[in-house]
């Protein structure tokens, strides 16, 4: 299975990075999909489970604009 991730809205202001952490079961690797405006998305570690991958994901908060 693959996992694709996508903020569902922007917290946060201009010039911040957000850290998340995420988990999935089951799943066979991470896909970070093309940022919406405002936002820079960076995964930056993956790592196996043994039943499905963690990732801790960066975002960068790159515009003033809320959507």
């Amino acid at each position: 299975m693959k996992v694709t991730t996508v903020p569902a809205g922007r917290f946060g202001w201009e010039g911040q990075t957000l850290h998340y952490a995420i988990s999935a079961d089951g799943a066979t690797e991470l896909i970070v999909p093309e940022a919406k405006k405002g936002l820079e998305i960076t995964v930056s570690g993956v790592r196996k489970t043994g039943d499905g991958v963690e990732a801790q994901v960066d975002v960068l908060v790159t515009s003033p604009e809320f959507y």
